[in-house]
């Protein structure tokens, strides 16, 4: 049977079934988490705690972070509960530096929700903020998500709970005349609840979703609040149009059996056939509420509905909705009640994070991104390198081989075994499924304890342009990392794609030329593609001129290009015995030419010589006559007159006796008797009396 999946972006992608040897069916969903930093100090790490499931469960991580690929581990201390941690971690320097962090949030005001996609940019520090990723197969009892903190050793540990929730979704297949059904559910966040109370820490959820579905394919990449195609909707709607805002919920674990606040669940989603992609994105919000809104004995928030006349795009005034005209009632520690009044008070707080999800039902054959690494002679933590399609596999590895002790079983895409020899280890695995595709995808898994140790060397890229990395065994594009001897020097050359430019290096290097940087630990370089857009100058009529501005010299240069957002100013200046008569294309008028590179732009300037000669016309309507100056226009008798380019004609309108003037149209406007009309070009103006 097929291989059923969907597709995630930061913290989980979550498949919903069966995971066993032989042809199988699982349903899952795909998450994408931007994990803001607000513990108040800098942080070196995050973990992912995804309880009762395996190793051989996690499928698909999402590494473009300051940490690269994570570390996977399983514990079997409760062997009725397995919980496998996701492991995201800096490395050390030499000297015992951490080698990336992300700083407590800089500035110190929150982001908004829109800011999220700085998360994914792993050249900036500052931005206080990650993006993580991680899918698996199964149905965890928990999922939870604790940044890491050094303990003043050197030590990472576990630092506060972040307050956000991990989606499912439910799946029910096609039946005659009905629709395939997905039933999305985020929740309250794993948080701890204090000891003599029945609820954990509240906060709010938005939830924000599409309403039309199709079948484009979703990778784990794409599921970002940013809008890298510049088609106007973020990347995690799938280019779907339609777009539609839930009402905002207060999520909040607790032990008193409250499923209210225990979940928010959505209405069902119609998934056509089961090929059409589900998508979703949840905002998480900190419960704002005064701390006399909670009650006292259990711990419950009790401002938990939002005013719905609020502005829903302006969290700082979404105020609350009380229960009775005396306002909500809440109970003391000693089981007193008292009444605090949540319309008087802004109950939504700061922005914390965004989690993006996806369900495919019917997820194509494919292979994670990358391989951890594993010890000589320690059993290596099982993984599954084979995603999707159907089961079983056939599979190659060609070129290179795996280490000695390392194999991928067929039935079910897993590598296990236990490495025999140490060393860096470089191949490439190929997939066929039992519906004959195929995929394929190069590695290198380093094995600790041989002679010489390694480090990885990883590229990233931004910026608006787009291109590739290459060096070293490193094809960024295809292989954005690789393990490489310490000591080793490497070279890597940055490569534009058409309509983009290099604009430089950031991170271990900086300048312009080839990246060159000696392997001394885990090493990040990023390169930055600006988009460039052509900016063309024309010039028409029988005159002579020219036109300059940003590097334009047109005579000579008649078109450059530029970066993408560079401010445009051309000025046409026309030759003696010419004369500039205005700008056509992206340009109007005889002012400089003013434009923003957001496109391609093309404009026009029209030279004629000082001798051209125009005509300007006028009628009227009703009693009174136009004259003009210089002299020419008489009209009634005389209506048209020709004028030599350039020259400024005033036309007076003038009523006749117990009549009025009304206005022009035209070349002129207004209701001023005079106005002034630039001949440059034929013109035509008309008067109104009455």
């Amino acid at each position: 049977m097929k291989r059923l999946h969907s597709v995630p972006l930061l913290l989980t992608l979550m498949m919903l079934g069966v995971h066993h040897a032989g042809a199988s069916t699982v349903y899952g969903d795909l998450n994408n988490f931007d994990a803001v930093n607000d513990t108040g100090r800098d942080c070196h790490g995050f973990e992912i705690e995804i309880d009762d499931v395996h190793s051989t469960d996690i499928t698909y991580t999402y590494d473009w972070n300051h940490y690269g690929p994570p570390k996977i581990r399983e514990d079997n201390t409760d062997p009725a509960h397995s919980k496998v941690f996701v492991r995201y971690a800096s490395t050390k320097n030499p000297d015992g530096t951490w080698v990336a962090g992300t700083f407590t949030l800089i500035p110190t005001a929150v982001l908004t929700p829109t800011d999220g996609h700085f998360c994914t940019d792993t050249s900036n520090y500052s931005y206080g903020c990650e993006h993580f990723g991680v899918g698996f197969y199964g149905s965890p009892t928990a999922v939870k998500y604790n940044w890491l903190l050094d303990d003043g050793t050197g030590t990472l540990v576990q630092g506060p709970a972040v307050n956000v929730g991990t989606p499912s979704f439910v799946y029910y297949p096609p039946a005659v005349a009905v629709p395939a059904q997905v039933v999305a559910a985020i929740p309250a966040p794993v948080v701890p609840i204090p000891v003599g109370q029945q609820f954990g820490e509240p906060s709010w959820v938005k939830v924000i979703k599409t309403i039309s579905h199709n079948i484009n394919p979703v990778a784990l990449g794409d599921l970002v609040s940013a809008d890298t195609d510049g088609d106007g909707k973020a990347d995690w709607q799938n280019g779907e149009p339609d777009e539609v805002e839930s009402e905002w919920k207060l999520l909040q674990i607790n032990s008193a059996g409250n499923l209210a606040k225990a979940e928010e669940e959505g209405l069902p989603d119609d998934a056509g056939d089961g090929n059409e992609v589900v998508t979703r994105r949840y905002e998480f919000y900190k419960y704002a509420a005064a701390a006399d809104t909670r009650d006292g004995e259990t711990g419950e928030a009790m401002c938990d509905t939002v005013d719905p006349t609020a502005d829903p795009t302006d969290p700082l005034y979404l105020h609350g909705v009380d229960s009775t005209a005396d306002g909500t009632e809440v109970t003391d520690a000693n089981g007193n009640p008292y009444f605090v009044r949540c319309a008087d008070q802004a109950i939504v707080g700061d922005y914390i994070g965004a989690q993006m999800a996806g369900f495919d039902a019917a997820a194509p054959l494919g292979l994670v991104d990358n391989l951890q690494d594993g010890e000589l002679g320690t059993p290596y933590t099982p993984r599954t390198v084979v995603v999707g399609g159907n089961s079983p596999y056939t599979i190659t590895i060609a070129p290179g081989s795996l280490p000695p002790g390392l194999s991928i079983a067929g039935a079910d895409g897993v590598l296990s075994g236990t490495p025999t020899s140490g060393g860096n280890f470089s191949f490439t695995v190929g997939a066929t499924d039992a519906d004959s595709a195929t995929v394929s995808k190069a590695y290198t898994l380093q094995i600790d304890g041989g002679a010489v140790p390694q480090y990885q060397l990883s590229a990233g890229k931004t910026g608006s342009g787009s291109g590739t990395v290459s060096g070293n065994g490193l094809d960024c594009g295809t292989t954005c990392a690789v393990m490489l001897d310490d000591g080793t020097t490497a070279t890597l050359t940055a490569t534009p794609d058409a309509g983009s430019v290099f604009s430089g290096w950031s991170g271990a290097c900086t300048g312009s030329g080839n990246c060159v940087v000696t392997v001394k630990a885990d090493t990040v370089v990023s390169a930055n593609f600006t988009r460039q857009y052509a900016l063309t100058v024309s010039k028409a009529g029988s005159g002579t001129g020219g036109v300059t501005g940003n590097g334009i010299d047109c005579g000579v240069t008649c078109s450059v290009n530029l970066d993408s957002g560079t401010a445009v100013t051309l000025t046409a200046t026309a030759n003696s015995g010419s004369v500039f008569t205005g700008w056509s294309g992206d340009c109007s008028g005889t002012a400089a030419c003013n434009t923003t590179m957001n496109a391609a732009h093309s404009v026009t300037a029209t030279f004629v010589p000082s001798t051209q000669l125009y005509t300007l016309t006028v009628t009227k309507t009703g009693s009174g006559a136009v004259t003009s100056s210089p002299k020419g226009i008489k009209c009634g008798k005389t209506c048209s007159k020709t004028y030599t380019v350039g020259t400024s004609v005033t036309l007076t309108a003038k009523p006749a006796r117990k009549h009025v003037f009304l206005g022009w149209s035209g070349a002129c406007s207004g209701t001023a008797t005079s106005c002034a009309v630039p001949m440059l070009g034929d013109q035509s103006a008309h008067a109104t009396f009455n």
